[in-house]
């Protein structure tokens, strides 16, 4: 039996095929994952978990776009050299300033989480010890032997 080979359609390209308005194009959506970065990172300065949590469903969207016109950008990388410098340094530039943001607010994130992981550590070990220390009893609460039958401590019901 001979196997034949299966052709795919190919998508067609998220991005202009003029490459100037490609380029400008990748270059707003570039700016908009920075503007939402820098939210990010003012709501995670002010300690705001609220605005840092509501900021991540609408930057799932942004880079969602974002990832999926970069990878058409990559994929004809070579066309784009001829292009516009000016436009090739401004969008290299936000790259540069969207990782560098974008490292900033991780290692945030990772100090956050570590603090916090640090403090529930703490307190359930305080719990612990205390626990050991001044057990609890619950007065009202029916105790019960092992074979099933209440204690004299309890009373008749």
């Amino acid at each position: 039996m001979q196997q034949t080979a299966a052709h795919t359609l190919k998508a067609p390209s998220p991005l202009p095929i003029e490459k100037s308005q490609a380029l400008n194009m990748m270059i707003r959506i570039t700016q908009s994952l920075l503007t939402l970065a820098e939210r990010e990172s003012q709501a995670l300065a002010m300690n705001d978990m609220l605005s840092f949590a509501i900021l991540q469903d609408e930057k799932n969207l942004v880079k969602d776009q974002y990832i999926q016109l970069s990878e058409a950008f990559r994929t004809n990388i070579e066309a784009y050299r001829g292009v516009d410098k000016a436009l090739l340094d401004r969008l290299e530039s936000l790259q540069n300033a969207l990782a560098e943001k974008t490292r900033s607010n991780n290692l945030c994130v990772n100090t956050i989480y570590e603090r916090a992981r640090g403090k529930t550590q703490s307190a359930l070990i305080t719990a612990q010890e205390l626990g050991q220390q001044r057990p609890v009893s619950f007065a009202h609460a029916p105790q019960e032997t092992p074979a099933g039958m209440q204690t004299e401590t309890q009373g008749a019901l």
